[in-house]
């Protein structure tokens, strides 16, 4: 009975040794090494500015061990600078699984959810980057990100605040022309090149300048959901970029004085947006908009200069600004 179980065990050991994949015991040390190289090569590749290189070996570090925490920590940096969101995530939240301290993984996904506009938690992620960081470069970057959602805090607290305990205002500032709110809708930005429709960076600047526009409460916004439910209703949906002239009919459609059409482009060394604000009645435009920042990090920052400059032109649609409308129709 003995010698059976024993040539059992034997012939499963042999089976467990033939059967065993590309990956066995005896291989693995040697993947991970190999993957630990090629990481150390796309360090160096990193230093020299050659990112695509380093790409291409942090992807084959990663093929090699799938949980190699630093590789997955600069392939998300690479595919965030790149604006490649959804390849940063992937990567980003690998390496904060592995690590839940991975300083470039927080970085990367505290980026992201400050995109997304869930400032709350991307604090607590920069937070937490910041300390750990200790490249002087990426921990420049993260805590610029920082003090950025802390400064929209404080203005955010300032304004609730202010609204529950308002202070006195002249009699003239409450007069009707002043509280008159135009109402608008923003429809996506056009991508003017390759990098940007890649990315769909058009529709990620859209959404935030929603958002400045409300905060500016200068202009009635139509929320995204209602536009793009009457959009499908057109049958235009929401496969492309609606031209100005379409915009303004589906703005006569939905009751609209104005529109906000614009593009956004993205260089080697910045990224630059410009938007024009139309009329739907006429179809001219009122006004223009435009502006340029340095980095993705920076894209809340270009939405809120696009508001301002649109924002400060809202008095064209008071009551008793017949005068100034014209002259501004006369610029375009």
């Amino acid at each position: 009975m003995r010698a059976r179980l024993f040539i059992t065990m034997i012939i499963l050991a042999i089976l467990i040794v033939v059967v065993m994949p590309e990956q066995s015991w005896s291989q693995m040390p040697v993947r991970i090494k190999r993957s630990n190289d090629l990481t150390q090569s796309a360090v160096s590749s990193i230093k020299e500015k050659q990112l695509d290189r380093a790409k291409d070996q942090l992807i084959r570090a990663i093929r090699l061990n799938p949980k190699n925490v630093l590789a997955n920590e600069l392939a998300a940096l690479i595919f965030y600078k790149e604006n490649d969101f959804a390849n940063a995530k992937k990567h980003a939240k690998v390496a904060y699984d592995m690590n839940k301290n991975s300083p470039r993984a927080l970085y990367v996904l505290g980026a992201l959810n400050y995109q997304q506009g869930d400032e709350d938690l991307a604090r607590t992620q920069l937070e937490q980057s910041v300390k750990s960081l200790k490249d002087p470069e990426e921990r420049q970057r993260a805590g610029k990100l920082l003090e950025k959602i802390r400064a929209n805090t404080k203005d955010r607290v300032s304004t609730i605040k202010s609204k529950i305990e308002p202070e006195p205002k002249p009699a003239e500032a409450s007069s009707d022309d002043m509280a008159y709110k135009p109402y608008i809708a923003a429809f996506s930005f056009s991508d003017a090149n390759a990098r940007t429709e890649q990315t769909k960076l058009g529709q990620t600047l859209t959404e935030m300048l929603i958002t400045a526009l409300i905060q500016d409460d200068k202009f009635s916004v139509m929320e995204r959901v209602q536009l793009e439910k009457i959009l499908q209703e057109q049958s235009l949906g929401q496969t492309g970029t609606i031209d100005a002239e379409t915009a303004v009919e589906v703005g006569k459609l939905s009751g609209l004085e104005a529109v906000v059409v614009g593009s956004i482009s993205q260089l080697k060394t910045a990224i630059e947006a410009d938007a024009r604000l139309i009329e739907v009645e006429t179809g001219k435009a009122l006004t223009a908009a435009s502006g340029k920042v340095n980095s993705i990090d920076d894209l809340r920052d270009l939405a809120n200069k696009l508001s301002k400059q649109l924002s400060a032109k809202a008095y064209l649609f008071a009551p008793e600004a017949d005068s100034a409308k014209m002259k501004a129709k006369d610029l375009d």
